[in-house]
């Protein structure tokens, strides 16, 4: 047979044949890989979080010229750079979904963090935010991945569960996904004081995992560790995740006074895994974290029975780094634990936490948290600085993993710290003349605190040299925020002035330390970030809107109540807007995801949740800044915009304004190879060269 020609013909096409084939599926398999590291267009797009840039008090670009940040001024230089607007209400996820999006809130979806929806009850967030399910609409990474692109994003709210296909998440923010661990302090709970006034505020959001713990000190006992101490053996239990961990107190002053200036740390009470004295934080020392993977870390969804959620942990290698904030007494001391936030449960692939650690160390991924915990005493204060620098100095190293490791040719890099030092209690009521605290320090406290300040925007330009160090001439870099910060003042108490009006019904849980409302015997609750629910029949159960004339009556009378709140010391006017439902398009929100009616504060003023038992409407806030819920139109809510790469006017100051949508659309206009199917840019125009 194969002495036939025709038959060694058709041999030989059918072999031709089946290398075609397995050479397209080899070049189809590695497709993505080949352009990764062959295609002329790349992207490092870096979003530190809540970066105030403008023209009157925070003037980064006058920093930038005039040689404190170097690194910008040198991006500003080969590129075009601007301010940008952020979206109503002026918080994280509603701007990051902007941004990535290239749509406003009412077509991609988030209009908050913890989001309520009609048909289901308000006791539950149904939604987050941050959440990457919660967009409607594909982001950018989707859209530039499908092109075949190789995608990395680090810190992105909005980007977990993941869902790139091929691409690397490392640990999206808050998305409800992956081992999230969060810093804890640990304090005394002889501290009466302090505990009251945290009541709602000890937990992520409210509501999350545990961000401070009160305790007590006990009689130290089965400790093999033999060390002289001149007052009572005391230990401080500090287990946390089901990892045993305690504190031996040390008194080493034989003055016969008990003040306590050390603790040794130790897993077993036999070996010392490390001594620390007062002001002082420890190496990384390892646990071993058990991690209940059924526990949503979060209180007001479903939960699940003691049993389930054991049987379901994981365990797996971390590492904490400890702070001694305060030690006095047995009966006084403040403990900070920092955990590695990296690990394989919280980065998609998960060989890539294990590789990341192994090379540029246990990952800080932010300073303080949301309540902010580093507030209440002047020690805390130097705590927050060092842990942010832990946090920038993470981030600085990341950028050459991220490109150079990971060989990615888009990236996309937050970084949370700048928004949690401008909405401290200790920089920004001293620094903008908005604020009733400016004059209250003096021009030298002022200048320290500026100086303190700009550091922390030196070490953002330190990051941005290091991507420009790292990118090749292909790159664009684009260097922007979601949103600026505001100097706070004054907190304005709303479900305390509807109980005062007898709306809201609320008990105190004892054990929980915490109010709880009644939900089916209250008319009317504020729920944050700007949103007020009524119903004149109760709002418990499956929330839908109200209908008929009570509601009509009720909902104009909460309007009236909210428009006509003043400062009782300033006789200013608080809430500077109220919206009905009906009404969200003019502020570009989704109607299912709001309230009945929206609210915007007044400056210098913000709306929070809290309940209290002294029925305080307007109180002093010990937080410093904020920005949620304050109309756009504020310029401390702008935000820096500068981008350079191919083909972008060198040198260039933005003519006007932009809002966020246009970064993505430019940026598309840019990388995508399909024109035909992306929003025509205007902004393109203007920076072509």
């Amino acid at each position: 047979m194969f002495n036939d020609k025709k038959a060694k013909f058709k041999v030989l096409f059918l072999f031709l044949i089946f290398i075609l084939i397995a050479g397209y599926a080899v070049f189809n398999k590695y497709k993505n890989k080949f352009r990764s590291e062959t295609q002329q267009v790349k992207l490092y797009w870096f979003i530190p979080d809540g970066l105030r840039a403008e023209e009157d008090v925070f003037k980064l670009y006058e920093w930038a010229q005039k040689g404190e940040l170097p690194h910008i001024a040198a991006l500003m230089k080969s590129g075009s750079y601007g301010y940008s607007r952020p979206v109503f209400p002026s918080h994280t996820p509603t701007n990051f979904a902007t941004l990535v999006t290239g749509e406003y809130p009412e077509a991609h979806g988030v209009a908050d963090g913890a989001m309520r929806h009609l048909g289901y009850p308000l006791s539950v967030v149904l939604k987050g935010g941050f959440s990457s399910s919660a967009k409607k609409v594909p982001s950018i990474w989707n859209e530039l991945e499908a092109s075949g692109n190789l995608v990395s994003l680090l810190s992105i709210p909005g980007s977990t569960p993941p869902d790139l296909s091929q691409g690397i998440t490392i640990k999206g923010r808050w998305g409800g996904w992956g081992a999230d661990i969060p810093a804890l302090i640990l304090h005394s709970s002889e501290d009466e004081e302090l505990r009251k006034s945290m009541i709602g505020n000890k937990n992520v959001f409210g509501f999350g995992s545990e961000l401070t713990r009160f305790t007590n000190t006990r009689d130290a006992a089965g400790w093999s560790i033999d060390e002289k101490t001149y007052s009572k053996k005391s230990e401080i239990n500090m287990s946390n995740w089901d990892q045993e961990l305690y504190a031996l107190m040390v008194d080493s002053t034989d003055d016969q006074t008990v003040n306590y200036d050390k603790i040794i740390i130790s897993a077993d009470k036999k070996t010392p895994l490390a001594e620390i004295k007062t002001n002082q934080w420890s190496d990384w020392l390892p646990v071993k974290v058990n991690w209940k993977i059924k526990d949503p870390q979060n209180k007001n969804v479903p939960q699940k029975n003691d049993l389930e959620m054991k049987i379901s942990a994981i365990q797996f290698d971390s590492s904490v780094k400890i702070k001694l904030i305060k030690l006095g007494n047995s009966k006084s001391f403040r403990l900070r634990m920092v955990y590695n936030n990296l690990n394989e449960y919280i980065s998609e692939p998960s060989w890539v936490a294990k590789d990341m650690v192994s090379k540029i160390g246990p990952m800080v991924d932010f300073v303080d948290n949301y309540p902010p915990q580093l507030i209440y005493f002047d020690e805390d204060k130097n705590t927050f600085l060092e842990e942010a620098q832990l946090s920038f100095d993470w981030h600085a190293r990341a950028v050459s993993y991220l490109i150079n490791d990971l060989k990615s040719n888009i990236v996309l890099h937050s970084i949370y710290s700048p928004n949690q030092m401008l909405t401290s209690r200790w920089w920004m009521p001293y620094l903008d003349p908005q604020s009733a605290k400016y004059n209250t320090v003096s021009e030298d406290v002022r200048n320290q605190k500026w100086d303190e300040v700009k550091s922390m925007y030196k070490n953002i330009d330190n990051i941005i040299g290091e991507i420009m160090q790292n990118a090749d001439s292909n790159t664009y870099i684009v260097f922007s925020s979601d949103h600026g910060a505001l100097p706070l003042d004054n907190e304005v108490l709303l479900n305390n002035l509807f109980a005062s009006k007898g709306w809201l019904k609320y008990k105190f849980n004892v054990q929980a330390e915490e109010f709880e409302i009644d939900w089916d015997n209250s008319k009317v609750v504020f729920i944050q970030m700007d949103n007020v629910y009524i119903n004149p029949k109760g709002l418990g159960g499956v929330y839908y809107r109200a209908q008929g004339d009570e509601y009509e009556k009720l909902r104009n009378e909460v309007t009236k109540t909210l428009l006509a709140l003043r400062d009782p010391v300033t006789n200013t006017k608080v809430i500077s807007g109220v919206w009905n439902w009906e009404d969200s398009k003019e502020l570009k929100l989704p109607a299912d995801k709001v309230g009945d009616l929206i609210v915007s504060n007044t400056s210098t003023y913000s709306v929070i949740e809290d309940i209290t038992k002294d029925q305080q409407v307007i109180r002093y806030s010990l937080k410093g800044g904020y920005k949620q819920a304050v109309l756009n139109d504020n310029k401390g809510l702008l935000t820096p915009f500068v981008i350079s790469g191919p083909g972008i006017k060198q040198n260039h100051r933005i003519m006007n304004t932009i809002n966020h949508v246009d970064q993505f659309h430019l940026i598309m206009n840019l990388l995508s190879e399909d024109k035909s199917k992306i929003k025509k840019s205007e902004l393109l125009e203007e920076l072509s060269n």
